[in-house]
Formats: C-alpha cells, structure tokens, sequence
C-alpha cells in the first residue's frame, strides 16, 4: 500500500488592504456607539438659536414620523454638516450629512424610524466648527424598529 504524500492546503489570506479595511470597520463599530453618548451628554449644553424644528408631539406609530427642520447660520458663517440623533433607536446616528456650498440656510424635510418615545435632535456644524443643537420630543404609541421588518 503506498500513501500518497498529503498535498499542503493553500489558505487563502486577504490583502492587507481588505484586513486594514476589516479592522477599521470593526473599531469603527466599536467606537462609534461611545463617541455618539458623549456627544448625547453635551448636547444639551448646545444653543438652539437658528435651529426650528417641527416634530409631532404624538404619533401612532414609529414607521415614518416626518421631520422639517429650518437651520439658519449665524452672521457671517455658514452651514457644513447635519446630523439627526435619535438616542433610543439601535443606531443612534439617522443622518450624517454635509453640505456643499456655503448655505447660510437649510431647509430638511425626511421621515424618521423611531424605536420608542424619545427626543429627536438635530446638531449643525457651522464653518468655524462651532455647533448648535434642538430637540423635539415625541411620544410613539406602538414601535417601529423592535419588530420582526
């Protein structure tokens, strides 16, 4: 009976770029959640000046409850980055976004999942890298983000 030497198995591993890429995505996962409560601990501390926002104090359900914010810069800046929190759902950060150009105002309008009853807030980054925050409150009768869709 002859053996037949066993043939070394090729592992195949990533590039480094894919593992850098990998690592990056899994600290990035991991930091995210903490940057985003220390930031929820100072949001309050933010002025609402420029900031409207028009929310509905109750809504039926959480599947789409609609958001309008007015965001009017303060003299001489202008508006660089939004981002709507929703500190009770399970990702936090429902919209990050920049802005190009140099608008001294912004009009949003978008409908919001909300996981519970909670404070919609709204955070602007202005050209100096000053912030500004508000908040609206609703309350949700029945859950969008806890069910089975």
């Amino acid at each position: 009976m002859r053996f037949r030497p066993i043939k070394a198995l090729h592992i195949h591993h990533p590039t480094s770029t894919s593992r850098r890429r990998g690592m990056a995505l899994a600290v990035g996962a991991w930091l995210l959640p903490n940057g985003l409560f220390a930031t929820a601990a100072t949001l309050s501390d933010l002025l609402p000046e420029g900031i409207d926002l028009v929310f509905p104090r109750l809504a039926d359900t959480g599947n789409a409850v609609p958001l309008e914010a007015r965001i009017q810069a303060p003299t001489g800046l202008h508006l660089q980055e939004l981002k709507v929190i929703l500190p009770e759902n399970p990702n936090p950060l429902a919209l990050h976004m920049k802005i190009f150009g140099q608008p001294l105002q912004y009009k949003l309008n978008t409908r919001l999942r909300l996981a519970a009853s909670q404070s919609v807030w709204l955070v602007a980054t202005f050209s100096d890298g000053s912030e500004r925050a508000n908040h609206a409150p609703t309350v949700i009768t029945s859950t969008a983000c806890l069910d089975d869709s």
